[in-house]
């Protein structure tokens, strides 16, 4: 599902990156852990066709992040290191608003961004502004945008940066219920 070959990144004079390769199967979730400034973000930003590798090659269910970009795009749901939220926006509206710009048809757009809510816990607070929320919730709400046109794969960079314990463990059990209906790679700088 995900294959990366021999993959580095520079940036100028900085290595980024240097030489990785690996491959994730269709279902699993696979975690990559480092410092700040290890690489992590720039192999999902790649994978997410953020940034193209200096060196080497990734695959995405087939697809070249390189020169298939749009394809990947397609079967890839992302949630980057500090996402953009509309803070005047409801969670659902705001669902909806991302369904759409991720080409999910108008009419499957609200059902969308209700399935979306429902695997990520956020029914209760449906209704309110984006801007009201906690950041656990509002990172609920990131992991809803990623999901709402059911991407084959998900890749969530430091999705529980910044969350108390409770909601590192909430935050915890919600990837693992993806787990088998998406493949998921994440990235964290913290061990527990």
């Amino acid at each position: 599902m995900i294959e990366v070959r021999s993959v580095s990144k520079w940036y100028g004079e900085k290595r980024a990156v240097s030489n990785l390769s690996f491959h994730i199967q269709k279902g699993e979730i696979v975690g990559l852990l480092g410092l700040n400034g290890a690489g992590k973000s720039t192999i999902l930003k790649t994978l997410g066709t953020l940034t193209q590798p200096s060196e080497g090659e990734a695959f995405i269910a087939g697809y070249s992040v390189r020169s298939q970009a749009k394809d990947v795009r397609k079967r890839i749901g992302y949630l980057p290191d500090t996402p953009p939220l509309y803070e005047e926006m409801s969670v659902f509206s705001y669902l909806t608003f991302v369904a759409k710009l991720k080409g999910v048809p108008s009419k499957r757009g609200r059902a969308a961004a209700m399935e979306a809510m429902g695997k990520t816990r956020l029914e209760s607070v449906r209704d309110k502004k984006l801007g009201e929320l906690s950041h656990g919730f509002k990172q609920r709400t990131n992991i809803a945008q990623a999901l709402v046109h059911n991407p084959e794969v998900l890749i969530l960079d430091e999705p529980i940066n910044g969350l108390d314990p409770i909601q590192i463990v909430e935050m915890r059990d919600l990837i693992l219920s993806l787990r088998g209906d998406h493949t998921v790679m994440l990235s964290s700088h913290i061990l527990s």
